[in-house]
């Protein structure tokens, strides 16, 4: 059998590392970990999954559209209507999906997150 680690890393543009920062730290109230690099914000979930954001010229960085096509994470969460106006207040962009009981959304730097309640569900 094969196990998922806890660690995960994305590269953002270098200008939205100040945005990166408020919705992780206050949006979503992850710790902020202190980093071994400059150009890197370490940022531990409840449960100790840490994410990895490394800033990089935007040229280095996938595009909101690539994301897209790439992999898409969940974020599980106790009153998931209520995180979702939370989200959309700060303003991230929803992710269009044929199922209108899920909400899909990208992070800034593109990254796609569904929310979904802590009991389970689908």
């Amino acid at each position: 059998m094969v196990q998922i680690g806890n660690h995960l890393k994305m590269t953002v543009p270098h200008h939205l590392r100040s945005r990166t920062r408020e919705f992780y730290r206050s949006i979503l109230g992850c710790q902020q970990l202190d980093s071994p690099r400059d150009d890197l914000d370490l940022y531990e979930f409840t449960g100790g999954f840490v994410l990895g954001l490394f800033f990089a010229p935007e040229a280095e960085a996938l595009s909101e559209t690539d994301y897209l096509k790439g992999m898409w994470m969940e974020l599980k969460v106790a009153d998931p209507e209520a995180f979702k106006e939370r989200l959309l207040a700060f303003g991230v962009k929803e992710v269009e999906f044929p199922d209108p009981t899920r909400f899909f959304f990208q992070a800034p730097g593109g990254q796609v997150f569904r929310v979904a309640p802590l009991d389970g569900g689908l």
